[in-house]
């Protein structure tokens, strides 16, 4: 027997949240529903293949959980399994942005009510922040949170 490599692991997991571009707009749109959000646009290049954006205009992900925002297993729907038993939001594992940085390159640009300007960050394949920079998307009034995908093929 072998043990598989870390990168194998990590697309086989990801691979049972992330099935498909249908799946990765999916897990987005409930993230966006999830805060809130009462308009979310999705624009897909070559289905999805090339180019998938989903925007919202949702409460936005604060700076302070911005590091972890896409590193798997960390959520801020529950604390502990008790919190299953009076769960309202489709999300809840911590999986959904962590599977998706492991297939594609993210870039998520997000604002929240008490930010003036937004943020765009550049993620790598486990979900931590590569890059950082100021952005005018999602530049109004209103939160917003604009997810760019673009999958990796090898």
């Amino acid at each position: 027997m072998k043990q598989l490599p870390a990168d194998t692991v990590r697309l086989l997991s990801s691979s049972q949240v992330v099935t498909s571009v249908v799946s990765v707009v999916k897990e987005l749109m409930e993230n966006s529903l999830d805060a809130g959000a009462s308009s979310v646009d999705v624009k897909l290049e070559n289905f999805g293949l090339d180019r998938t954006e989903v925007r919202d205009n949702g409460c936005g992900i604060k700076a302070a959980d911005a590091p972890v925002m896409a590193v798997r297993h960390f959520t801020s729907k529950i604390s502990s399994h008790e919190d299953l038993e009076c769960l309202e939001t489709y999300g809840f594992r911590g999986e959904a942005l962590g599977s998706i940085c492991a297939v594609a390159e993210v870039t998520v640009t997000t604002k929240t009510e008490e930010e003036d300007v937004s943020t765009q960050y550049t993620l790598d394949s486990s979900g931590g922040i590569v890059s950082q920079r100021p952005s005018h998307l999602g530049g109004g009034r209103l939160p917003a949170l604009y997810t760019n995908i673009v999958f990796k093929v090898s």
